[in-house]
């Protein structure tokens, strides 16, 4: 079985019994995942026109090779292993333990690193200047804001002139920082996303697989397609109003998000009384601070901080969170990834709310408009190592210090005086 979309063809197992299909597209890198729940779904055809790629540092002009206009092949395969025998049964995971596998060599790479931050600048320089080196044939695109400040110390790199196009033009992605990185990458993409490989840098590091000692192994790695990926799930959220019509944002009738969305009082002292519908049935209203909705991705985010579970990335669910309920009885609820929740005002509520989406308030939500959240159908392809070295069960011992005994504090707290 096959997922062939406008750059990308994804091989899933066949056990799943789902068919997937879509049209091509004479651009590279620019595809639409269509996950498992929706199938033998068809994509329209999508007339991309004419890219302002612009070299803005550098007055040689891009060979004619590498301008994105001609017919071009799937970009990729992600290969689905299958390891032992078939089990006969409905349920199954599309999201993890792929292979990526390159159809031609990438061309074009987006480096986006951590803002206002020394290390990641010098990891910048370093990693360009390997790429340039190593892959002359290979475009270096960063942010306009990084271009400005880099461009007497990397004459090679480019820009794009329109972020829209990033999706249309970039092959794969690198990050520099943390967390927080990725989550700012994710926006770069309304839709489509390229594969990822990140290097930690930032101050936790849970996303991150790669540590910047082994940047030219892992980006070598992921240009000869020596990598695993994880399709790292995200919600689609949209606003609507009384007459159910969709209110855009940024021009765009649905955000994707990485981690959550959120509803919460603002500036309102005030509680806020939200009631919650899941596909079309009442589910229940809620008096909190606010509400949220996670990703498996972003269980380890604000709701892990509002007291919600932990949850694998390749688990795909919807996590309802609150935070500050006034019902003591109101805890965390994982409802499956198929399920369509409403989220509004209750009619008796004293003012607004602001949706708030991976960290970014949108909107002030009125009484009769409503949010609605599902499965996005564009996941986010995260490369993994090879290795198994750093799993996520590591990390949750590691950097989140799940379930760990106060032993080692009594330990260093010994070495301290105090007088009370």
């Amino acid at each position: 079985m096959s997922i062939q979309n406008k750059g990308y063809t994804w091989i899933a197992n066949s056990i799943l019994k789902k068919q997937f299909l879509s049209n091509g597209c004479t651009l590279n890198s620019h595809f639409n995942l269509i996950p498992s729940l929706l199938l033998k779904k068809e994509l329209n055809n999508a007339y991309l026109g004419n890219l302002s790629f612009s070299r803005k540092y550098n007055s040689s002009t891009i060979s004619k090779n590498r301008i994105f206009t001609e017919s071009k092949s799937f970009i990729f395969e992600a290969v689905k292993n299958s390891n032992g025998t078939d089990i006969i049964t409905n349920l199954g995971n599309p999201y993890v333990d792929y292979h990526l596998k390159w159809k031609r060599t990438p061309r074009t790479v987006l480096i986006v690193k951590k803002p206002k931050d020394n290390t990641t600048e010098e990891a910048l320089i370093m990693i360009a200047n390997w790429l340039h080196n190593e892959y002359p044939n290979i475009n270096i695109i960063v942010e306009k804001e990084v271009a400005d400040n880099f461009f007497k110390k990397l004459p090679f790199i480019h820009i794009l002139q329109n972020k829209k196009e990033y999706p249309k033009v970039v092959d794969f992605v690198i990050t520099l920082g943390g967390d927080g990185t990725i989550l700012h990458t994710s926006s770069l993409f309304p839709k489509e996303v390229p594969p990822i490989i990140s290097f930690s840098l930032g101050t936790l590091g849970f996303l991150l697989p790669y540590n910047i000692k082994h940047y030219k192994e892992g980006i070598t790695n992921v240009i000869k397609g020596n990598v695993k990926l994880l399709l790292r799930m995200r919600i689609a959220v949209s606003i609507h109003n009384r007459n159910e019509e969709i209110i855009r944002l940024n021009d765009l009738d649905q955000i994707h998000a990485m981690n959550e969305v959120s509803l919460h009082r603002g500036r309102n002292p005030s509680l806020t009384s939200l009631k919650c519908s899941v596909d079309g049935e009442f589910f229940t209203n809620s008096v909190v601070n606010r509400l949220i909705v996670a990703t498996p991705t972003g269980s380890t985010a604000y709701s892990l901080s509002a007291g919600g579970p932990i949850v694998h990335p390749s688990v795909q669910s919807l996590l309802l969170t609150p935070i500050c309920p006034r019902s003591l009885s109101f805890r965390p609820a994982l409802l499956p990834p198929h399920a369509t929740i409403h989220l509004s005002l209750d009619d008796k509520s004293r003012g607004s709310v602001v949706v708030n989406i991976d960290g970014k308030d949108y909107y002030d939500l009125n009484i009769g408009e409503y949010v609605q959240v599902q499965m996005s159908p564009y996941p986010i392809p995260c490369i993994n190592q090879e290795t198994k070295r750093i799993t996520w069960k590591k990390h949750i011992n590691s950097l989140l210090k799940w379930n760990q005994k106060f032993e080692g504090f009594a330990n260093q707290l010994n070495h301290h005086n105090y007088s009370f």
